[in-house]
């Protein structure tokens, strides 16, 4: 990383939007030490509603930041989903996979949009590298070989400052000005559906009366969602239908008129309301030189997986670990993977946002009854729950070792013990680069100087997977570079996993994704060296080695 210069204005990162995507991009660059400069163009958090759910990659996400026990006052674990087509069946069943929870938070929650940011914003102020400027505007973009000059405008004096980062991280929004700026365009994946979004506040008696579990009724005179957010906060969606004026619907009166089969003013309080025209967007590129396009700057996604914000976290939450290795003198190189891993992942989740979309949204009746039989024929009636989960796919290409079959997809988190306590697995591993085995592969590892070189080079560490807790503490500095943990996992998961996979070690990235696996010490010097070279880091290792890892 570079050292702070003495003028203020010089930062290593800039961020550019401090909604969820760009105020956590700002907290976990923080989190590193990296000086950033983090700004927007509202002076507070937005009123209107957005995002209403996301999943436990963003807990994760949040536990990495400190700020999950913050954040848990503010969210549900989210309901069973039915899908009820037009006899008011149901015709499409989803729920999550029961405990212990493979990556140690409930698979999806509901959550309070605001209280959410507030606590990302709050915990920026933890990190003195990181200066924060709300109520200015980005008004020019000049790159050179260096860095990026930014002219931020302040809108209460109109004065100007000159900002200069190596890098700079576009989070400002589906509308995104720097995007524009830039001349990148948006490829729509052809969904384009308007919606007036409602949240309301119940009464007691209002929010027991009401369904306990989403509901997305398919009903062709007018798809909607309902959704229970945290206490008494319940969200209605409803499509517009055609010719609708979206200014004339989203009126208290209308608001009210299309809410009275579920709710009436006697026992609810409009909190806010606005329509949106939900899309499918991805940009045509989302990097141009040291400028990064992130969240909904560089993707929009419709909202039936909820999964619109969380692909804006998952962007920042790769980016980040790859900027701090290139600003600590890894190759540049490096951030070309940033959108090869991103783009198809969104892709593909957002093309499965869109199938379930076009589900809800059949507006002809005779084509809505024909939906609900081919439903019915493949699932069952009533229909067999599936799990949310399986819809999200994992990583196809970037850095991982594609020879291994489990690559790219997340690594769990149980919970396990320690000589300190039980605790999630990422509370004694970090979000460093991670070589997990079992405890008699590691004490090989550890003592090997080809592992310890390229774990060095990773700035990783080991983490030994031990049937008993040991009788000192293991979280040492160990020979093999970085820490040496070791871990209990009371219920067996970890070795359930090898087992499953045909492996005694696996190397993850610090953003949890399986780099690859090994079956043997060989196998784990040729891993670590591997994951190095594709870093820049290290030469590749000797081709006479082993192959044989899952």
């Amino acid at each position: 990383m570079n050292e702070p210069a003495d003028d203020r204005d010089v930062y290593d990162v800039a961020i550019v939007g401090l909604g969820p995507v760009g105020a956590a991009a700002a907290n976990l660059l923080g989190q590193r030490g990296i000086r950033c400069f983090a700004c927007d163009r509202a002076t507070d958090i937005f009123p209107l509603p957005r995002a209403l759910g996301f999943d436990h990659e963003t807990m994760r996400l949040l536990q990495a930041c400190g700020l999950a026990a913050d954040v848990e006052p503010y969210v549900r674990i989210y309901p069973r989903t039915e899908y009820r087509g037009v006899d008011g069946r149901a015709i499409s069943r989803f729920e999550s996979v029961p405990e212990p929870f493979p990556l140690g938070w409930a698979p999806n929650y509901t959550f309070n949009q605001p209280e959410f940011e507030r606590i990302l914003r709050d915990g920026i102020g933890r990190y003195p590298s990181v200066d924060v400027a709300l109520g200015v505007e980005v008004t020019a973009v000049d790159q050179g070989d260096d860095g990026v000059e930014l002219a931020v405008v302040d809108a209460a004096t109109a004065s100007t400052r000159q900002v200069h980062a190596e890098y700079v991280i576009a989070a400002d929004g589906g509308a995104s000005a720097l995007r524009r700026r830039l001349g990148v365009a948006m490829e729509s994946l052809d969904f384009d559906e308007p919606w007036l979004v409602v949240d309301v506040i119940c009464d007691d008696q209002a929010a027991a009366s009401l369904p306990d579990c989403v509901i997305q009724y398919c009903e062709p005179d007018r798809p909607t969602t309902y959704v229970l957010g945290p206490g008494n906060h319940r969200r209605w969606e409803l499509m517009l239908l055609p010719g609708e004026d979206p200014v004339e619907i989203a009126t208290e009166d209308r608001v009210w008129e299309l809410l009275a089969r579920w709710v009436t003013p006697e026992h609810a309080t409009l909190w806010r309301y606005t329509t949106y025209v939900f899309h499918a967007l991805i940009a045509t590129t989302w990097r141009d030189g040291r400028i990064f396009l992130a969240g909904d700057a560089a993707h929009m996604t419709p909202p039936f997986m909820a999964q619109g914000m969380v692909q804006g976290l998952r962007d920042v939450l790769t980016l980040t670990w790859k900027l701090d290795l290139v600003l600590d003198g890894a190759p540049a190189s490096i951030l070309d993977t940033y959108e090869t891993e991103r783009k198809p992942h969104v892709r593909a989740t957002s093309e499965a946002a869109k199938a379930l979309g076009a589900v809800i949204c059949e507006l002809d009746a005779e084509q809505a009854r024909a939906r609900d039989a081919r439903l019915r024929a493949e699932f069952g009636d009533p229909p067999a729950v599936r799990l949310r989960q399986n819809l999200i796919p994992g990583l196809t290409g970037g850095i991982l070792d594609l020879r291994c079959a489990v690559a790219g997809q997340v690594f769990p988190q149980p919970t396990v013990d320690t000589v300190g306590g039980r605790c999630r697995l990422d509370d004694v591993t970090g979000g460093a680069f991670r070589l997990i085995a079992r405890a008699a592969l590691v004490d090989r590892a550890a003592a090997d100087a080809t592992v310890g070189d390229a774990l060095e080079c990773l700035h990783g560490h080991l983490v030994a997977v031990a049937s008993t807790r040991p009788d000192t503490d293991t979280d040492t500095d160990g020979e093999a570079g970085g820490r040496f943990v070791t871990v209990v996992d009371p219920i067996g998961s970890l070795d359930a996993w090898f087992d499953s996979h045909g492996c005694s070690a696996v190397l993850v990235r610090p953003d949890h994704y399986v780099y690859g696996t090994a079956v043997d010490l060989d196998s784990v010097r040729e891993l670590c060296q591997l994951a190095a070279a594709d870093l820049g880091l290290a030469a590749p290792p000797p081709q006479d080695v082993t192959e044989l890892r899952c």
